[in-house]
């Protein structure tokens, strides 16, 4: 079965997305020595739902 195309662009930006938060998120417990709080993540969730369509609809068309 073969996935759209702009449904593999936006399944690889959420990927990529998810990876960062979780980096960023474990990086920031490793300086401040405490685990980020609700504000943090909340604005990490509104970060991500606007940063995925963007990253999905300017990332370069793959051709089969």
């Amino acid at each position: 079965m073969q996935l759209d195309p702009l449904l593999e662009e936006v399944l690889a930006a959420t990927g990529a997305v998810v990876l960062l938060g979780i980096a960023l998120a474990g990086l920031y417990w490793l300086v401040v020595g405490s685990p980020p709080t609700i504000a943090i993540i909340i604005g990490a969730a509104i970060g991500l739902a606007m940063g995925i369509p963007l990253l999905a609809l300017t990332s370069p068309r793959r051709h089969r």
